[in-house]
């Protein structure tokens, strides 16, 4: 990633350098935000903070980026809310950063005035003593990303396995990922009102519980299904997602037992490290992922289709042109 100097020549690039420089003498404010390692963020960006009011005629653009760099890190990711006009800066810091302290630019434009506006956030990456060794994974059906940070929707999914699923890990459990589901592969749907929906990961160092277990024994049945049933409600856990507006989707439904050791059990041995990096990503499940077979199977109808009807028209084409000549030489003869 080069500075705005020596950017390679793309129009996103030089409209940040050139709002960075146009807002480099104003007045602009820093925010101190402390952030853990493997522990997902996320940063509420308000036109309040830069001194506007957010009345419905009004329209904001935040452009988000690295400090003298043209983007942002690539485990932090931005989404604007159209609906109240908020943006949403999230991630989740790698274990074992070598950069402690990490600072971004917001650059704030009023579309109605034109003003704009900087802010400064300031990242502080701090160690924790215990990562997560067990992690479940799964998906939201009907909520997108930015919706997650709205309405105490992540501290009420958190209290879900706390009270009732997980009760062990009350005391150290934490989001470790969160992503859209397009964002992971999966297909944007058809209706641009429905919901991508969100894939989420909780991570803790506690052992899963034997409620945790007997749900994938449950819902096992499921996972080998070609699609999974989007409305499928017969789950005995059910009732404590849906009394917290959560639709999931049990197919995506996953129990993973991290390889990473703890700071704490490495204290005394020299520099050894986790046997995998700590990243991340999730693991598409068959209701989601679209295998290479079907893949193929689909662009092969598509080839064949598209073949039928260059054919079609040839041959439309070609018959015109031979009923002209020939009426051509009833004509003349």
């Amino acid at each position: 990633m080069g500075r705005c100097s020596t950017a390679v020549v793309l129009p996103s690039v030089f409209v940040v350098c050139i709002l960075t420089a146009l807002i480099r003498d104003v007045e602009s404010t820093t925010v101190n935000k402390n952030v853990n390692e493997t522990e997902m963020f996320y940063y509420e960006i308000r036109p309040e903070q830069f001194n506007w009011t957010n009345d419905v005629e009004t329209n904001f653009v935040y452009t988000p980026s690295l400090q003298n760099y043209p983007d942002l890190l690539h485990w932090i990711h931005y989404k604007f809310n159209t609906k109240n006009r908020h943006g949403y800066l999230y991630g989740t810091p790698p274990a074992d950063s070598s950069e402690r302290l990490i600072q971004l630019d917001i650059i704030g434009l009023n579309k109605k005035t034109y003003q704009t506006a900087r802010q400064v956030i300031q990242l502080n990456i701090l160690e924790k003593n215990w990562y997560a060794t067990n992690e479940i994974r799964f998906k939201i059906n009907n909520l997108n990303v930015e919706d997650m940070f709205q309405e105490e929707h992540i501290p009420n999914l958190l209290n879900i396995f706390r009270q009732y699923l997980w009760v062990d890990s009350k005391q150290n459990l934490y989001v470790t990922f969160l992503a859209s589901a397009s964002d992971l592969g999966q297909r944007l749907p058809l209706d641009p009102n429905d919901t991508e929906g969100v894939v989420v990961n909780l991570g803790s160092h506690s052992n899963f519980s034997t409620i945790l277990y007997d749900l994938e024994k449950e819902i096992s049945p499921l996972q080998k299904m070609n699609k999974c049933p989007k409305d499928f409600k017969r789950t005995s856990v059910e009732r404590f997602f849906r009394a917290n507006g959560f639709n999931l989707d049990w197919c995506s439904f996953k129990l993973v037992q991290l390889k990473i050791l703890n700071k704490n059990h490495t204290k005394n041995e020299k520099n050894e490290t986790s046997s995998t990096n700590h990243e991340n990503k999730w693991e598409l499940m068959e209701s989601l992922q679209y295998n290479s077979q079907s893949k193929y199977a689909a662009t092969n109808t598509f080839n064949v289709a598209i073949i039928i009807i260059i054919v079609f028209v040839i041959g439309i084409v070609l018959s015109i042109m031979v009923f002209r000549f020939y009426t051509q030489t009833i004509f003349f003869l």
